[in-house]
């Protein structure tokens, strides 16, 4: 009975400068959300947390809702291990700020990826994965206060960087109000899909009851090079992805990312007919 993918847009891929020309475009090209990330999306802006009013929030949402678009995951990518002590506290504070306003706009969660010290070596250690965790639990503990989401999203270079790890932290933070944004092609590197499905059997496995946004895009490995797709053009094998997600969440929103308003309409229409043919055992 319920069977839907709802495809959404980052507004920063668009040519939009200002919330009403973005909602215009993404009504006109058939989203039905939005990614929104304030820095990237409207940069002529000074951001800083005073900017972030009830009022502001209210303005974005009802120019949004009369174009019939929903802001699904408010951006707010910091580095919660920043090596720099006060520019690490600047950006939690930022974040913080983001939870606060995302009640104004009606959005599902406020997201990030979980941050990059110094080396990819040193962003593996036990020790940055502790710093990151300690920044996570002042985030998560005024995401509870506030009644808000905290979408976190996995990446290989990063703090959280494969499917055991990102089990590791949803355990270790022990919070309902932590959601996972993921993103399949953000944690595969190979053009193999033994090894793709590999990879989605153990993310579901582990934690295909916390994902609350997919992600899309797509890649082909080239001469030992990873080159990025849109969705649907490279490797991945969606299918696939979607046996389980159809399983698991058959009403659910995903992100197309990198794509302009020009591409948009056709690759929503190659995922959508994968989707609408994938059947679940």
């Amino acid at each position: 009975m319920f069977n839907k993918l709802s495809f959404g847009m980052r507004g920063h891929d668009t040519k939009a400068t200002d919330i009403e020309s973005l909602a215009e475009i993404l009504e006109g090209v058939g989203a039905e959300h939005v990614q929104l990330a304030l820095k990237k999306s409207f940069k002529d802006v000074k951001w800083r947390n005073s900017v972030l009013t009830p009022e502001l929030g209210r303005y974005i949402k009802k120019t949004l809702d009369e174009h019939g678009i929903r802001v699904s995951v408010l951006g707010c990518y910091i580095n919660p291990v920043n090596p720099d002590e006060s520019k690490r506290r600047e950006e939690i504070e930022w974040f913080k700020a983001h939870l606060k306003f995302a009640k104004y706009l009606g959005c599902d969660m406020v997201g990030t990826e979980t941050g990059f010290y110094n080396t990819k070596e040193e962003t593996h250690t036990e020790e940055n994965y502790q710093r990151f965790l300690r920044s996570m639990r002042e985030i998560v503990d005024c995401a509870e206060k506030l009644g808000s989401i905290v979408g976190v999203e996995t990446v290989t270079k990063h703090s959280m960087f494969n499917p055991k790890m990102t089990k590791r932290f949803l355990d270790e933070i022990n919070s309902p109000n932590v959601t996972i944004i993921y993103d399949p092609v953000n944690i595969s590197d190979i053009n193999d899909k033994e090894e793709q499905h590999k990879i989605v059997d153990e993310v579901y496995s582990l934690y295909g009851d916390r994902i609350g946004i997919l992600h899309f895009k797509d890649y082909e490995v080239i001469d030992g090079v990873k080159e990025g797709r849109l969705a649907g053009d490279g490797v991945f094998d969606f299918a696939y992805l979607f046996k389980y997600a159809k399983k698991y969440s058959p009403v659910i929103n995903c992100i197309l990312e990198t794509n302009s308003e020009e591409n948009f309409g056709a690759t929503k229409s190659k995922i959508k007919a994968i989707w609408d043919n994938t059947v679940v055992d």
